[in-house]
């Protein structure tokens, strides 16, 4: 909700609607974390229904236990790079992250494996609660010392408000974000029953695919901060040139993608194993992972402009429908009943992907410019009670 909220009240010079909406937003999803927090604290009851083994259930719930301590600044992180994105300010992040990555390494060696500080395996979790509260630290400090005060006019109760009007946007939002990753969990899952080098070559191509889809995924970000600005600022010229630079930035993203996984097949697969039948059916299906990757950038940009453009339900209904009605179907039919085994799985979810990309690129070259900014002026009046 915050790529809407957020860039569209900057983009509108109204600055104080910016910290407003982050600070509803923080508030809202910390309720919404509780009752997550209560699942992971009494995850061993849950589990104890799907795993037998009762020393992997209570390693497990002590790990989520712990880490529950991890969940508000997290949370509050998460809503912080919302708030300065909004003002243009993409690096607090990254630099932040360069100094808390390798810090969680040595945290995690410090507490799991050291001799003297050493815990053993209950050292990771608390090592990720350290870690996220220095994220969040580091956070403020970025805001107070460095730059993104402008937005933020103090603490109000105005952020108790507006909830309902929060939640219509945010709900629809989660369905875009989750919808994708469950699809793959799904098919993940039935991999599993085409035997274990299956299995290993599913993990090995979703990790590649999961990790080049953090770069159109940037440009997702970027592009839905940019073009939510514009709309906030009423300049549907700059609004139409900024989503024209998104898409195409995304196509060329997506060939380079798609160049390394077709050319660069084997030197990848070596990467996680030295299998032989892992490597050569990963190789085999490289070639459609490589067309692939460009829907995927395709549909992952698209869905970051809708949500610029407050179209979360569109786009949340897109992705079920295109996911759950036909990839997952398609993917499980053609694997099982056709007997293709994992092309199946990667060829149904291809065709579910090239449908939501489709779809979402004719609804934004064809929205309602002057509704959307009309729409923008409404959301903006919920900024104050």
């Amino acid at each position: 909700s915050l790529d809407t909220l957020c860039p569209q009240a900057y983009g509108a010079g109204q600055y104080k609607y910016v910290g407003i909406h982050t600070q509803r937003c923080s508030l809202f999803s910390l309720v919404m974390f509780v009752p997550a927090a209560l699942f992971w604290y009494f995850s061993g009851y849950f589990l104890s229904f799907i795993i037998d083994d009762r020393k992997v259930i209570k390693l497990t719930q002590q790990f989520l236990r712990i880490l529950i301590l991890a969940g508000p600044p997290y949370i509050l992180f998460e809503n912080g790079k919302r708030f300065l994105q909004a003002q243009g300010i993409f690096d607090a992040g990254t630099y932040i992250l360069f100094i808390t990555a390798p810090m969680n390494i040595f945290l995690n060696w410090l507490l799991v494996y050291s001799e003297t500080f050493g815990l053993g395996y209950v050292g990771a979790p608390i090592a990720s609660v350290i870690n996220f509260w220095a994220m969040l630290i580091f956070m403020i400090l970025y805001i107070v010392l460095v730059d993104g005060s402008e937005c933020w006019d103090g603490f109000t109760l105005d952020a108790f408000n507006h909830w309902y009007d929060l939640s219509k946007l945010a709900f629809p939002g989660i369905v875009m974000l989750l919808a994708e990753s469950m699809a793959y969990e799904v098919l993940t899952l039935f991999a599993s029953k085409f035997g274990t080098s299956a299995l290993a070559t599913q993990s090995a191509l979703s990790s590649v695919v999961s990790l080049l889809y953090m770069i159109p995924f940037a440009i997702a970000v970027a592009s839905s901060t940019r073009i939510a600005n514009f709309v906030g600022a009423a300049n549907i010229q700059g609004g139409r040139i900024a989503i024209n630079v998104g898409f195409i930035s995304s196509v060329l993203i997506a060939l380079i993608n798609s160049a390394v996984i077709f050319f660069g097949a084997r030197h990848i697969a070596l990467l996680f194993t030295d299998d032989e039948e892992v490597i050569t059916m990963f190789v085999n299906l490289c070639p459609l992972i490589s067309v692939f990757v460009i829907f995927d950038s395709l549909a992952c940009v698209a869905s970051g402009i809708l949500r610029a453009l407050a179209m979360q339900m569109i786009g949340g209904t897109i992705s079920l429908v295109g996911y759950y009605i036909i990839a997952v179907p398609l993917a499980l039919y053609l694997s099982f009943h056709s007997n293709l085994q994992l092309l199946g799985l990667w060829l149904g979810n291809g065709a579910g992907l090239l449908t939501i990309g489709i779809t979402e690129i004719w609804i934004i070259y064809n929205v309602e410019w002057k509704e959307v900014i009309e729409h923008a002026k409404s959301l903006a009046l919920h900024g104050d009670s």
